[in-house]
């Protein structure tokens, strides 16, 4: 998307596209169509948001912006904000949008030898 609309910018200043995949999953889905792509076991554990953060998030060392923005992200995603599907990735590239595990198995290369969603 980000490759097409950089190709041809007429029309795109002040847009919001909302990205989604091919369908709306649950994070056991997810989890299931890395493990189906990758075939081996991925399992989604649910981590409570203060953990992840100090756990997961803050050994990354972010800058605050982007901290900030993955913060804002998750929980929007934890109150089901995004549970929604939209046309704008085919509209935008002319391709429908890639599902989670076209995207795994076209990547694997990306989610080394043992993968676990958070």
């Amino acid at each position: 998307v980000i490759a097409a609309i950089l190709k041809n910018p007429q029309g795109h200043a002040g847009r919001v596209y909302e990205l989604t995949g091919a369908r709306s999953d649950d994070m056991n889905a997810i989890a299931k169509a890395y493990a189906d792509a990758l075939g081996r076991p991925v399992k989604y554990v649910d981590m409570p948001y203060d953990q992840w953060v100090s756990e997961e998030l803050l050994a990354l060392k972010l800058s605050e912006h982007i901290l900030h923005h993955f913060e804002t992200m998750a929980r929007l995603h934890a109150a089901n904000r995004y549970d929604r599907l939209t046309q704008d990735v085919e509209r935008i590239t002319g391709r429908p949008s890639m599902s989670v595990s076209e995207y795994v198995a076209a990547h694997p290369e990306l989610f080394g030898t043992a993968v676990t969603v958070k």
